[in-house]
């Protein structure tokens, strides 16, 4: 057995005993990892310890090697994130996000995705009401590409052919991207115009376009993707709760 000490973003907890909880936590060094913290049932009744969901920190953590359940040493908070706890749709972004990475976040170390989860949720937490779509669009897409999932959107899918920068593609989901003007589009695709395409590239670099034009079309497609690749046809619980409400 061995201590780790690792930046760590506390992503669920669930009530143990009377006295402890098991957490999950998206580490840098370890990947996901699942945690028996003693007695901080105990400590926060006491007023001592409490820490939200999607907290930021530092985690020492006794780690052994092929044990589904680490025991939590101690986890020094240094961005509570207090700013996801205090609005319905940045929480319901960041439960979208963790809803992701707990999926398929995986048991090893991927430093890509931990910089995509604390650098999204610290601009979702400090956004604007009219931006948190954007953001939580930006988060998830960001991870979907980092975990490997990324659509294509400059070749054609259906027959490999490169996209030109004005042409009229269609997304088909099950296909993974677009499809070219030339080739046949699948039932149930949707039309994707050089705009909309601009701009779904930039979200899946994690950043945000400066003119986002129907988000509840993108909040629609990242919903859709999703659910078809990652998600084993179930959707995704909270983003419902994101779209702005006019």
């Amino acid at each position: 057995m061995s201590r780790v000490t690792t930046p760590a973003v506390l992503l669920r907890s669930h009530p143990y005993s009377e006295t402890s909880r098991v957490l999950r936590l998206l580490t840098r060094d370890l990947g996901l990892v699942g945690v028996m913290a003693k007695g901080v049932r105990r400590r926060a009744s006491q007023g001592e310890g409490a820490v939200g969901t999607y907290a930021e920190g530092t985690a020492v953590i006794a780690h052994r090697e092929g044990r589904d359940l680490q025991t939590l040493v101690e986890f020094t908070p240094t961005d509570l994130q207090m700013g996801l706890a205090n609005d319905f749709r940045r929480l319901s972004g960041a439960s979208v996000a963790a809803e992701l990475i707990l999926r398929h976040g995986g048991q090893e170390p991927n430093p890509r995705l931990y910089r995509a989860l604390t650098d999204g949720l610290s601009r979702l937490a400090r956004s604007s009401p009219n931006d948190i779509a954007g953001e939580v669009l930006a988060l998830c897409w960001r991870m979907v590409e980092v975990l490997g999932f990324g659509p294509e959107l400059h070749s054609c899918t259906a027959c490999g052919g490169g996209l030109g920068e004005r042409d009229m593609a269609r997304f088909d989901i099950a296909g993974g991207g677009v499809v070219g003007p030339e080739c046949r589009h699948p039932p149930g695709s949707r039309r994707v115009g050089p705009l909309a395409r601009g701009q779904l590239d930039l979200l899946l670099r994690g950043d945000v376009p400066g003119d986002l034009r129907g988000v509840r079309s993108h909040l629609s497609l990242l919903q859709d993707f999703t659910a078809h690749h990652l998600l084993g046809g179930r959707p995704l619980a909270s983003l419902r709760f994101v779209a702005p409400s006019a």
